[in-house]
């Protein structure tokens, strides 16, 4: 038991944390509860007005005038005043600098009537006096470590800002374990849950926005990629229904554009798979019949590695039901196989030689950005060789010509030409 309360005091990353309860576990030891009592609270109390002070040096003004106002105190010695700031602390460290709950605020209220029975003369009836207990001091001491002397001085409004000033800095990391050691060193380290849940709000709501720039977006993920590792359990305990809550609220057909290539975007935080089903099913109708604002970005379900299955599937079959001009205004990074594929649907049905010749034209540029495979080669030559337009068109040999750059080369392309009885020449 009392090895516990010494790792409790290695949790104070703060050496003057560790001096402040320090006395009151040596007291527990002792069997000294009353006095444990009192230790505990003048260590809280030392506590809340150091981390008061170090926001006052960071310039926040509220901390300025507080600290202002303590040190006159202490100059003029006023008792009255240093009383009364005293008693304030617990409602200062809750409201006006958020560096408790309001379920912690109740046990340092209660350590703080504790205190005032330990201290003074108590008596709980006419012939028994008040003794503090050994679980009684022992509560107090693992409240005051576990609620702020182990947390760093920042965890309400001041902190989030501090965390989000560093993500807006020109000099923000752009790898991940740099990440990790900034966010460490500073309020993230011990964070409370409410700072990490709505930390992990802005971010989720920042990469989800529809207007954001490519910089913000990927440090948005690096910085939701290390408050993952720092504390993975508080991640398991927010993430899924922080995204649930932002992708429910999504309705129009612009919001929706943008939900899901941020859900394809933000895969390798496995975001796909903490959404309920009904969400899941949602999104993936959705991409079946995708507008035009998001078909044009249906590139990034091929540039995300890897992707689930249904997500692929879904863009697939939205792909394959494309126009000619969807396909052709489509200003993709690469042309993916689905796109091929479309293409040479879209080629096989020509009917005069100006389709050939427009269509045979656009795939054969496609195909310059990704080799054609076997079977795309196969299906491409069985349909020039049923369709004139197409078998005469001035642009065929063209076509031809860039399906040698598949496996097998200019041999494979030329047996499958004898396969289907294609006889034209290769310009």
């Amino acid at each position: 038991m009392l090895n516990d309360l010494d790792e409790l005091i290695l949790s104070c990353d703060d050496p003057r944390s560790r001096q402040y309860i320090e006395e009151a576990v040596l007291c527990y030891k002792a069997g000294a509860y009353r006095s444990s009592v009192v230790a505990c609270w003048i260590a809280v109390a030392f506590d809340l007005v150091d981390k008061i002070r170090e926001l006052a040096a960071a310039g926040d003004k509220e901390a300025q005038v507080e600290i202002t106002r303590f040190e006159t105190i202490q100059k003029t010695h006023n008792l009255p005043g240093a009383l009364t700031f005293e008693k304030e602390l617990p409602l200062m460290a809750k409201d006006k600098f958020e560096f408790i709950s309001h379920i912690e605020y109740m046990d340092i209220v209660r350590l703080v009537e504790d205190r005032n029975r330990c201290a003074h003369p108590s008596q709980v009836s006419d012939n028994q006096v008040f003794s503090a207990s050994a679980e009684l001091a022992r509560l107090h001491i693992f409240n005051a470590v576990s609620s702020i002397l182990s947390k760093p001085a920042s965890q309400g409004k001041v902190a989030l800002a501090r965390v989000l000033n560093d993500l807006d800095s020109k000099f923000f990391p752009n790898n991940l374990e740099d990440v990790v050691t900034l966010f460490e060193a500073g309020p993230l380290k011990r964070s409370r849950e409410s700072l990490y849940n709505n930390l992990l709000k802005v971010l989720i709501k920042a990469a989800f926005g529809t207007d954001e720039a490519a910089a913000k977006f990927n440090k948005c993920v690096l910085a939701m990629s290390a408050i993952k590792i720092i504390q993975p359990n508080l991640w398991e305990k927010f993430f899924p229904d922080t995204v649930k809550q932002i992708i429910e609220r999504m309705r129009t057909e612009e919001e929706m554009c943008g939900a899901v290539v941020s859900v394809v975007r933000l895969e390798k935080l496995n975001l796909w798979s903490v959404l309920p089903k009904a969400e899941q099913l949602r999104i993936l109708t959705f991409i079946k019949n995708a507008p035009a604002k998001l078909f044009a970005d249906l590139d990034w379900f091929y540039l995300i590695e890897p992707l689930p299955a249904e997500l692929l599937s879904a863009a697939e079959k939205r792909i394959m039901l494309a126009t000619f001009e969807e396909l052709d205004k489509a200003d993709w990074y690469a042309s993916p196989p689905a796109v091929i594929n479309r293409f040479i649907t879209i080629y096989s049905t020509s009917k005069n030689f100006a389709d050939a010749n427009l269509y045979g034209r656009t795939l054969r540029r496609a195909m310059q950005d990704i080799k054609p495979t076997y079977k795309q080669a196969n299906e491409l030559i069985r349909a020039a060789s049923h369709n004139d337009q197409i078998k005469y068109s001035n642009e065929i040999s063209s076509v031809v010509r860039q399906l040698e750059s598949m496996e097998g080369g200019r041999e494979a392309v030329a047996q499958l030409m004898l396969d289907h009885g294609l006889d034209i020449a290769i310009k």
